[in-house]
């Protein structure tokens, strides 16, 4: 189709679409930095209990309390280093929504690009950062397979629980009992539960309960408040629930598998021309999370740069180059993070039976 010049056109000033980015588990959990000055970062996995001094004879003089258990973990978190390169074709193609007549020149053009491509680059790396936190948080463990790596560090996590009733059978199940007996469990190891996650389906389920409906009216519940807005790190928060001293929140992040077989596309692997990434998601259908907001919990990092930057021991790391002939300069961020709970026994994750 023929571009006429001459005739007068209004353009967006940006036509790209990105989608936001959402943190929310990592930003409610995983807030804290932790950066080694080595690849290899070492850390200690406890599970705490509540004991209680016992009494004991003036002629006995004391009893011995056993210290809690702990697990002196040593991992390398794998290096993840999203590249992009740019060629001098870039500079001379005109960027979305940029004037079609009289727009940038090649050099502003070539600003414009690094700039968008650091944040490109930047965002992929936070993408990672909120799986490795659902993976640790829902999971118990942390399975890591890419170009040459393949690992697997697992948290020892065993507070799970599962529904007697699922929670889609709204009439015979016991959402308000479930919890409470998870909230207990959690309890225990000194940290008092204040939240409860699931993804929005099950959020529903709950609400629609048969049980669950009979502790609130049209104005809401008679023993919390439920009033549902969406935040601005993707979560919807619904209120808080007296009865199970929980605040409720839904999560329905996804996230791209880039490092798998896609299932629908069977013997297409990510190397082959054509594969699609399986979109999956972040929290699994029918998994309540419920813990507390206070519970000890890191984002670890390894020591990042090399031989030109030199040691960085920071979550991230910067490094362009150029090829033989400056025809072309590629642009690299890099990490080694590590999503860590200190405490698996802080909280609980109860099997409503949702599951696709």
């Amino acid at each position: 189709m023929a571009v006429n010049i001459y005739e007068p056109k209004t353009m967006l000033k940006m036509v790209e679409s990105l989608p936001p980015l959402h943190t929310f588990l990592k930003s409610t959990f995983f807030n804290r930095n932790n950066c080694f000055d080595t690849h290899t970062v070492t850390f200690d996995i406890v599970k705490n209990g509540m004991p209680m001094a016992p009494f004991v004879s003036d002629r006995i003089g004391n009893t011995v309390l056993e210290r809690n258990g702990m697990e002196t973990v040593e991992f390398t978190p794998p290096l993840i280093a999203p590249m992009r390169p740019l060629k001098m074709s870039d500079l001379t193609t005109r960027l979305p929504g940029e004037a079609q007549i009289n727009g940038y020149n090649p050099n502003k053009r070539r600003a414009q690009l690094l700039r968008r491509d650091m944040k490109d680059l930047e965002r992929s790396i936070t993408r990672r950062e909120e799986w490795m936190a659902a993976q640790a948080l829902f999971s118990g463990k942390l399975i890591i397979i890419g170009q040459g790596v393949n690992k697997q560090i697992d948290f020892g996590f065993e507070n799970n629980m599962v529904a007697d009733v699922p929670w889609s059978d709204t009439k015979n199940s016991d959402p308000m009992r479930d919890l409470r007996e998870a909230r207990k469990k959690a309890s225990r190891s000194g940290y008092s539960p204040n939240i409860m996650i699931a993804d929005s389906d099950t959020i529903d389920s709950m609400l629609d309960n048969e049980r669950v409906q009979k502790y609130y009216d049209n104005s809401g519940f008679r023993v919390g408040v439920i009033q549902p807005h969406i935040l601005e790190n993707g979560a919807t928060y619904y209120g808080f629930l007296r009865q199970a001293g929980l605040h409720i929140y839904s999560y329905d992040g996804e996230f791209a598998d880039n490092d798998n077989e896609n299932p629908d596309k069977p013997g297409v692997s990510p190397s082959d021309k054509g594969f699609a990434a399986k979109v999956y998601n972040l929290i699994p259908k029918g998994k309540v999370f419920v813990g507390s907001t206070n519970m000890p919990a890191e984002m670890l990092y390894g020591l990042l740069g090399n031989v030109t930057t030199g040691a960085v021991v920071k979550p991230r790391a910067t490094h362009t180059w150029t090829n033989d002939k400056g025809t072309i300069r590629n642009l690299e961020v890099t990490s080694r993070p590590l999503a860590c709970p200190k405490d698996v026994s802080s909280w609980v994750l109860i099997d409503v039976g949702e599951e696709d």
